[in-house]
């Protein structure tokens, strides 16, 4: 445990998110000692926490709630953190952030009694760059880690990042939180690309864990500041199987996502939305799947100047494994030579399969049967059939984008100069962590300045209804070309 975990405890706490603040409060008996020590050393007082000893926390360790625990303890917790909460809700709260991989600025004090600072004082390892369960409105500090070191400022509903470049800014710091721009004009020079995967609408259950995909982009749709509209990118597996029924679902879905977030929809065809029961459909049935699903090889966003390649990785050979095939790749090429100075833009591309191997994070569980019968078999033999000719297409064309779905994993990897991005599925599936079951999907951000995506965000949402999340942060090299 560090700082931050302490922080991000305390405004769990502060801000209602009872879930979140007895689950990592609660984890080791070390955390909540570090946790108990860090609440004293800034004068804030529970005294039921002081009467908490290995024996009592190992019976607190199993509640749920708050409430729960008041029945193992003399004091009233829940009276403790309602008079915690009545007193530092209100206030303005400041979180300065050092960059990363970068030392550490030495601390700085605010002489202000409604606000309450906290430095954190170490070094930040990219290695490191995960948050579990982030409080209301760290995001904005998360989504903003490009520009740190800096600031988070924020109070109850309301928040903000101050990038911050030496500690003269300080000064320029105290004069902001005083000015009446301080929640205002957060529009920056990057636009967003929510990257979906792997939906399999269908089965009644998927349509039911559409809502916990929903709740998790209705909290992140205001801390996504741009002038241009949002992009999102679907890799494939719209439906579970392509019958009309299915693509209505499909259909569907792209138009909820177009209502509630205004935003450009772009998708691939994956194996599912080509097979019925394990079966490759044929004639007429498959030529209406394609004519409505597939559309055009590239397709330009000219706000952001990138090119979005949709490669039909089902177009030959076993679609669980997917082949891309030398003929596609021509006539992408001819395609991609009609763009009026294509060196202007940045290509992305799309396909379902997976180019190379995928492993899951450390922190989900593994199921013993694709572990000890399917392991091998899982992680190899569905790779592209023709993956050595798609790498060597990818780097005479100086890409360094693809995004890719297929085995509902949320994979981030560099090779050979591209950065190669694997969503999970957006409804659940295939990650699973202690009572948690996960759906995934990623969102990049990118810097229409400079013609580069910046930073790749993996979100984890608990469809349980658990209220555990998971946000890991790859930050991308400052490079434009191969």
């Amino acid at each position: 445990m560090n700082e931050f975990d302490c922080i991000n405890i305390f405004y769990n706490m502060i801000y209602g998110q009872d879930t979140a603040f007895m689950r990592d409060v609660f984890e080791t008996y070390e955390h909540f000692c570090y946790f108990r020590e860090w609440l004293f050393h800034r004068d804030i007082y529970m005294p039921s926490f002081n009467i908490i000893d290995q024996t009592i926390f190992s019976v607190a360790k199993s509640f749920n709630s708050v409430n729960e625990v008041r029945h193992v303890l003399h004091g009233d917790i829940r009276e403790e953190i309602n008079e915690i909460r009545s007193k530092y809700a209100p206030m303005t709260h400041i979180i300065f952030f050092p960059g990363v991989n970068e030392e550490p600025w030495p601390t700085f004090s605010w002489d202000d009694p409604h606000v309450m600072i906290h430095n954190i004082n170490y070094k930040i390892d990219e290695t490191h760059l995960v948050m579990d369960d982030p409080f209301p409105g760290c995001l904005d500090a998360i989504l903003n880690i490009d520009k740190w070191p800096g600031a988070l400022i924020f109070t109850e509903g309301q928040s903000t990042f101050f990038p911050m470049r030496s500690q003269d800014d300080i000064e320029k710091l105290k004069a902001f939180i005083n000015s009446d721009q301080l929640y205002k004009n957060k529009r920056t020079h990057n636009s967003y690309y929510l990257h979906l995967s792997d939906l399999h609408l269908g089965p009644a259950k998927k349509s039911r864990q559409l809502d916990a995909l929903y709740d998790s982009l209705n909290a992140l749709m205001p801390y996504l500041h741009s002038d241009h509209k949002l992009k999102t990118i679907i890799t494939g597996d719209l439906m579970n199987s392509p019958s009309k029924k299915n693509m209505y679902k499909a259909n569907d879905f792209m138009t909820s996502l177009k209502k509630r977030y205004h935003t450009d929809v772009t998708f691939v065809l994956g194996n599912h939305d080509m097979i019925v029961h394990g079966v490759n459909i044929g004639g007429g049935q498959k030529s209406k799947v394609i004519a409505y699903l597939l559309g055009d090889k590239i397709k330009i966003l000219e706000d952001d100047k990138i090119i979005l390649i949709k490669i039909d990785s089902n177009s030959q050979g076993s679609l669980a494994r997917g082949a891309v095939g030398s003929r596609q790749l021509y006539e992408i090429e001819e395609e991609l030579s009609t763009v009026d100075h294509l060196e202007d833009y940045t290509p992305v591309v799309l396909l379902h399969h997976h180019v190379y191997k995928v492993g899951k994070a450390d922190f989900l569980k593994v199921a013993f049967k694709e572990k000890a019968i399917l392991g091998k078999l899982l992680d190899s033999s569905k790779a592209l059939i023709d993956a050595p000719i798609f790498i060597s297409w990818l780097k005479r064309q100086r890409i360094r984008y693809v995004l890719h779905g297929h085995k509902h994993i949320p994979f981030f990897m560099k090779k050979n100069h591209a950065y190669i991005i694997s969503a999970g599925s957006a409804t659940g599936g295939g990650l699973k962590e202690e009572k948690s079951k996960y759906l995934s999907y990623n969102l990049l951000k990118y810097d229409y300045i400079n013609n580069k995506m910046s930073v790749c965000f993996i979100f984890y949402i608990d469809r349980l209804k658990t209220n555990r999340s998971r946000v890991e942060i790859y930050i991308m090299e400052d490079e434009k070309h191969v």
